[in-house]
């Protein structure tokens, strides 16, 4: 196993022990496949409940193989993205990331609805 792949075991093993963390996935080059030698390894955060302490314990994560984001503080296309295309590697209750998927596909598409609207009025 490479460096990367313990740490970011390590990594894993180490944030889902929260009982605040709902899930853990994999997004980005290495969640699809089209990772290149410079390629970091993305992680997203689900939280359960909000916890500043445990939100402070993720930012400060650092290491130059790994970026570890909170998925809320996240961009909705984002999140999309990250429940789209990347790998759940922890959950801890399936149904809440279901409800979590449901509700970040729903406003993704009211959104696009939205950006649509706007772009044909504007190029009309």
């Amino acid at each position: 196993m490479d460096k990367a792949a313990t740490m970011l075991n390590s990594l894993i093993e180490t944030i889902k022990q929260s009982p605040d963390v709902l899930a853990i996935i994999l997004f980005g080059s290495y969640a699809t496949g089209k990772m290149k030698g410079i390629s970091d390894i993305d992680i997203a955060v689900i939280l359960e409940t909000q916890s500043k302490d445990l939100e402070a314990d993720i930012g400060s994560m650092y290491s130059p193989y790994i970026d570890v984001v909170l998925f809320h503080r996240l961009p909705l296309h984002v999140q999309f993205e990250v429940l789209k295309s990347g790998k759940v590697l922890f959950c801890k209750d399936e149904r809440k990331l279901f409800e979590i998927k449901f509700k970040v596909l729903h406003e993704y598409l009211e959104m696009s609805n939205t950006y649509e609207r706007i772009k044909r009025m504007v190029l009309k």
